[in-house]
């Protein structure tokens, strides 16, 4: 499904969009530079996206010619991104209109026709999977493996942050970042609206993995998808499963004496440090880790890059995570929210 969207969408309209501005004054007290903040747009449950005037492009009238759009279509429609629609290009046409109704600002037809078409820039686009892992605690056991066994070419090993497992996490490009659904929604602050505290919704995500992929400015235009019209319906699971399928998912294993007396000393010592769980990329330079990483691969068939944890600490029963590389996905939207509010299907599916 499609999750976040920043989106620069056509639509002529005549008065500034923005909510207050933000100023830097000097010490003189001269302004140095000023900023509009977005405008915030509630829609259902008290969710909002945000949007503003796109100050680049304006007509010689002196009309803005786009807005900025920023923000998550689906839990703007449904109160909730536990599932939702993989139409990005019929999706945010129903955002725009709707955006259009509430501030009472008319679209033009051939504004309209570029929107219906996806004839407009995208920034930004976060794609999700559920992924069905049979119980909660299966979820949990993927993600402890995962953080000690998984890594990505070019982004190393994931991070684990508040239960989340990132994998470029600070890119400019695109990220990869996996985690516990049902976690997250019982976690304060992120709880569901209490209209939607049913019990058939927890009972359904409980057993779910939540991948998501985050997209961003550099890569869709290298990817040349930084087209909306582009995103045809397979488009945000191709995204997502190229990035889970650059997961590095083989195992560790030990070395048998013999092959230990076979190594240079050296590697021998920095195969032991690894095995007791140290952190071998803060104990040497950079260039040498990545030496004896090497060569560790090379002679003994072992990655540190792969970090071993606290060899004290008795790891839990874990899922076998290879196989979720080419997950048995579940059924993306259950059979009973199809047709209810709970689901928001885009109606507008023709192009200009």
């Amino acid at each position: 499904m499609i999750d976040w969207i920043t989106a620069i969408v056509p639509f002529r309209h005549s008065s500034l969009l923005h909510d207050g501005q933000v100023f830097s004054i000097s010490r003189s007290g001269e302004i140095e530079w000023t900023t509009n903040k977005r405008l915030k747009v509630l829609g259902s449950y008290d969710s909002s996206l945000h949007v503003q005037s796109d100050l680049r492009s304006r007509s010689p009238e002196g009309d803005y010619l786009n807005i900025v759009f920023d923000g998550n279509p689906v839990k703007f429609f449904q109160g909730h991104n536990l599932w939702g629609t993989n139409d990005l290009v019929g999706l945010m046409a129903e955002t725009v209109l709707k955006i259009s109704d509430i501030l009472h600002l008319p679209i033009s037809p051939d504004d309209w026709n570029l929107i219906i078409g996806g004839f407009y820039y995208l920034k930004r686009v976060d794609s999700t999977m559920m992924i069905e892992l049979g119980n909660n605690a299966n979820v949990e056991s993927f993600l402890y493996s995962a953080e000690r066994l998984a890594h990505m070419r070019y982004k190393g090993q994931g991070i684990m942050t508040k239960g989340t497992l990132y994998f470029g996490k600070h890119s400019r490009r695109e990220s990869l970042k996996l985690y516990n659904k049902l976690k997250e929604i019982l976690a304060k602050g992120h709880e569901l609206p209490l209209e939607l505290q049913l019990p058939e919704i927890y009972k359904w995500v409980e057993s779910k993995l939540r991948a998501e992929a985050t997209t961003r400015s550099l890569e869709l235009k290298q990817r040349s998808l930084d087209l909306a019209a582009v995103w045809c319906e397979n488009k945000p699971e191709e995204v997502l499963l190229r990035l889970l399928s650059g997961l590095d998912m083989s195992e560790n294993h030990t070395i048998t004496e013999t092959a230990l007396q076979g190594l240079p000393p050296r590697l021998v010592a920095v195969y032991h440090l690894w095995r007791e769980g140290h952190d071998l990329r803060a104990m040497y330079p950079r260039m040498t880790f990545y030496r004896y990483r090497k060569q560790l691969q090379e002679n003994a068939g072992i990655d540190i890059a792969i970090k071993q944890g606290n060899r004290q600490q008795p790891a839990p029963n874990v899922v076998d995570f290879r196989r979720v590389l080419v997950p048995e996905r579940c059924q993306q939207v259950p059979s009973w929210a199809i047709g209810t509010p709970l689901y928001f299907e885009p109606r507008i599916k023709i192009s200009a």
